[in-house]
């Protein structure tokens, strides 16, 4: 009876350290596409080379961002150069037109760039964030997998020790 026993804990214990190993694959696949979706905007932008090398589950995400932080250095640059308006006219009033044109493009793209960097550092933070959570995570189910490996160690050291109890001796 207990060679029976011992053997179904052992499959039940070997399906768990399985699925534990699975999961662990599954966590550090997820850790390594966020390392690589932080190294392609790690430079603010998005380039179409990004684009192509970005893994297929953080794709989407990348999209997003490329749009969203677009769109939100284009809003604060705007806000913030009309803002300046008045300080850049008074500069600005002994230039000839080209080149208030291109002073005016020089401050707007700084300011652009300056939010642009803002964006990228609140979601550098997000990503730092989830991949502290998901190492916690991984360093869980790793400890519980040592527990159940030597789980079944012991188990299969009984199992064995129950195969001798039941052998026949002829002796």
């Amino acid at each position: 009876m207990s060679v029976l026993m011992f053997g179904f804990r052992k499959i039940c214990l070997i399906r768990q350290r399985n699925d534990l190993s699975y999961r662990i694959m599954q966590l550090s696949r997820k850790i390594q596409d966020l390392q690589q979706y932080s190294a392609n905007i790690a430079d603010g932008s998005v380039s179409m080379y990004d684009m192509m090398n970005t893994p297929a589950s953080m794709f989407n995400r990348q999209m997003m961002f490329s749009i969203y932080s677009h769109n939100m250095a284009m809003a604060g640059a705007q806000q913030n150069f009309m803002m300046m308006g008045p300080m850049i006219n008074m500069q600005m009033q002994q230039m000839d037109p080209n080149a208030q044109a291109m002073y005016q493009r020089w401050i707007f793209n700084g300011l652009y760039q300056q939010q642009k960097e803002r964006v990228k550092k609140v979601e550098e933070k997000l990503l730092h964030q989830q991949e502290t959570e998901i190492e916690q995570e991984k360093a869980k189910l790793e400890s519980q997998l040592k527990m159940v490996e030597q789980e079944l160690q012991g188990v299969t050291e009984g199992e064995n020790k129950s195969f001798e109890t039941w052998k026949p001796n002829y002796a």
